[in-house]
Formats: C-alpha cells, structure tokens, sequence
C-alpha cells in the first residue's frame, strides 16, 4: 500500500504536466482585402527601407576600410564630424601625454564622406518611419479586430505616431505574425 501512495505524488505531477487541448487554440482574426493589401504594401516599404539602411552602412564602412587600408600605419582612424580630418591615437614617448594624428581628407575624400554620410542618416530615418507605420498598423489592426474577448483579460493602452490611443487587450498587445499571404493575424505570444 505505501508503494502505491509514493507512486501517486509522481503520477499526478505527470498528468498535470500533460499538455492541455485548450493550450493548442490559438486565436487569430482574418484581414480584410484592403487590409492585406496595405500590410503587403507596409511590409515592402519596410524591407525596402531596411535594404537601403543595410547599403548605406556597408557603403560606409566600405570607404572607411579603404581609408584605412590607405594608412595602415595609424589603426584605429575616425572621421572629424565636419568631415574634414581622419585621426588615430598615436603613441606618445611621454608618459600620460597622449597625441594624436590627424589627416587632411582631400575635397574628393570630403565630398564622398559626406554623400555617404547623407545617404546613412536619410536611410536610418526612412527605415525608422517605416517600422513605426509598421507598428501603427499592427496596433490599428489589433485595436480593430480584437475587442475585449473577456472582461478579466489584461490590456495595454498604446499610443500611435499621430497621438491617437488604442487600448489593446491580451494577448493582442504584443507585435502580431502574419501568414505569408497577409490575410491571417495571430499575436506573436501565443505562438
């Protein structure tokens, strides 16, 4: 009798361990074609975005590989931010006196740097502003399409680029998943 009621501790922690049939039902909302359309057409805007963001840094960091490449003799060189100087530390036969060297970029040199630096900035506020419509319309979406499914379920309040507040409930409050198509929403969470 006491083997058996040592085994009964152990037997009810494995049933409760069992995943429940409940746990497996995810829930999900289908989007309207419109819908589909405009997240097909957010999602572009944001890959394209994230391209050019992605050439624009290897663009960078392509010249000043060469530039360094250049002078190899001072690692570690950074641009002035006027553009106007390369520097690197250099070793000081001082102690606790630290020098520096600096470069002159020639016009060329400048003007490329600052065409490179131009695109970086501009590319990073593109891809930046499309996260963000991204993000408005995951919210938009959700406020939209999940209303308050149980009175005790838990909610964010969650403000968009224009000012508007949505109140979105769980487990709609997080980023959502798309199908491929765009026409089915799940929340990320639940996944």
């Amino acid at each position: 009798m006491s083997r058996v009621r040592a085994l009964s501790p152990v037997v009810f922690c494995l049933f409760l361990s069992l995943p429940c049939v409940a746990q497996d039902l995810v829930p999900f909302f289908r989007l309207s074609p419109d819908e589909t359309t405009k997240a097909k057409q957010i999602a572009q805007s944001v890959k394209d975005a994230e391209e050019r963001s992605s050439k624009a840094k290897i663009a960078w960091e392509e010249f000043h590989k060469s530039y360094q490449a250049a002078h190899a003799n001072l690692p570690g060189l950074k641009f002035t931010d006027d553009l106007r100087l390369a520097v690197a530390q250099t070793n000081s036969p001082i102690l606790r006196v630290y020098q520096a060297v600096s470069i002159e970029l020639t016009a060329e040199e400048r003007k490329r740097l600052e065409n490179l630096r131009q695109e970086l900035v501009e590319s990073e506020q593109s891809q930046k502003q499309a996260q963000i419509a991204w993000q408005d319309f995951n919210y938009q979406l959700a406020a939209d399409h999940a209303g308050n499914p149980a009175k005790e379920a838990g909610y964010n309040v969650v403000t968009l680029s224009s000012g508007k507040q949505l109140r979105l409930y769980s487990p709609w409050v997080g980023p959502l998943a798309f199908t491929a198509d765009f026409k089915i929403a799940f929340p990320l969470g639940v996944l």
